[in-house]
């Protein structure tokens, strides 16, 4: 038989992180730090289970039948209250849409955005799974240069004014994945200022901001938004359950109904039960102390791999300032080849995904990204001691 693939199905290519953990599978010594998965000792298990447990009795009618593809009702209503609160949005002219994880939004919006040949900005380095859904629907990425404290707004301005078809802008500016990097305010305020000038839509996506371990909040940059112009993504995978796959888009009415339209033909509606688990937790019981107590659990684990770093990192290699989210960036010296060091990583039992996952250009950057949470404190100080031995022989 002749099987013929689409193009775009062709290109796709199998992520490094299934090939890290399928290296920690073959060995029980490798210590693998490649799926950015919540800490499971963190979430609230015996709560979900409580709620699963209710709704099942109480509601079989809203769980095993067909729904609004929109999302329940409440559960907008719960999660727009805690954006008011919490992130000091104005949601008055925002509508929402309830998706199947963070990842169907990342699906969703070069669907609806993106044409065969338009550009998405980004930053230079960020989230393989949006580098790949704009790439499989024939998009290209083009990378705005980072800085420490997040994207140059002036070499934003440039690709602006150079780049031809760009379907909108794509921002992770808080505890950025994978570089952990948070983008000021100033900066925040200057490339919402230049989304308005060039008449751009600014896709913010905002899974990490609940998991700050130092420093102060900043805000979101659909917290400034005036115009109605910022796509604003969440997600409960990092502070409820990964694994229920329940995130949220807010955006001006048109833009949500439109992607509603478009979720329709991919799962009809986000599994209800999951919804109401969600909607139930965060109205009924303490969210801010249930998100309080993954903070205290991660951060341990946070600084447990900035000490490592510390203590095992030769000279001349750099580690990211990254005050919270779920990942740790190292940036080798210039010349250091990434496969080969990666290959080299492998050897020492260790493994971190490279730059090249996660590059807008597709090219090896010299970075390296640990995502800690799924592992022990102890484990992430071997870990730490391991790459450093594999980072001498480079050194």
């Amino acid at each position: 038989m002749n099987v013929q693939f689409a193009e775009r199905a062709k290109d796709s290519k199998q992520p490094i992180i299934r090939v890290i953990d399928a290296l920690s599978r073959s060995d029980p010594d490798f210590l693998a730090f490649g799926e950015g998965n919540p800490a499971l000792e963190a979430l609230p298990q015996k709560a979900i289970h409580d709620i699963a447990e209710e709704i099942t009795r109480n509601y079989p009618d809203e769980i095993l039948l067909y729904t609004n593809n929109g999302g329940d009702a409440e559960f907008k209503d719960v999660i727009m209250k805690r954006l008011r609160e919490v992130r000091g949005i104005d949601t008055a002219g925002n509508d929402m849409l309830i998706i199947t994880g963070g990842q169907q939004g990342l699906y969703l919006l070069p669907r609806i955005f993106t044409n065969d040949g338009d550009r998405v900005i980004t930053e230079e380095i960020t989230y393989a799974g949006m580098i790949d859904t704009i790439r499989g629907f024939r998009g290209e990425t083009v990378g705005i240069r980072l800085e420490e404290d997040g994207p140059d707004p002036d070499h934003l301005e440039h690709l602006l004014k150079t780049t031809d078809r760009v379907s909108f802008i794509y921002l992770i500016p808080t505890f950025s994945n994978p570089t952990g990097i948070t983008t000021s305010v100033e900066k925040r305020k200057a490339i919402y200022e230049l989304a308005c000038r060039y008449d751009k839509i600014i896709v913010e996506d905002d899974p990490y901001s609940d998991l700050r371990y130092e420093g102060e909040d900043v805000p979101t940059i659909k917290s400034m938004d005036t115009e109605h112009r910022v796509v604003y993504l969440g997600t409960f995978s990092k502070t409820i359950a990964a694994g229920l796959r329940v995130g949220f888009i807010m955006a001006e009415p048109e833009i949500i109904r439109i992607a509603t339209n478009n979720k329709a033909a991919i799962d009809s509606n986000t599994p209800c039960l999951n919804q109401l688990i969600c909607r139930n937790f965060m109205r009924d019981y303490d969210f801010e102390e249930n998100v309080r107590n993954i903070v205290r659990i991660n951060k341990a684990k946070w600084r447990a791999a900035r000490d490592g770093f510390d203590k095992y990192l030769p000279e001349g290699w750099k580690l990211y300032d990254a005050k919270g989210g779920l990942f740790c960036y190292v940036r080798s010296p210039e010349g250091v080849d990434e496969d080969a060091f990666q290959q080299c990583c492998y050897k020492h039992k260790v493994a971190f995904s490279p730059s090249s996952s996660f590059s807008a250009d597709g090219l090896a950057h010299g970075g390296y990204r640990m995502a800690f949470t799924p592992n022990t404190v102890e484990q992430i100080t071997e870990g730490c001691r391991r790459f450093g031995e594999a980072a001498k022989e480079f050194s």
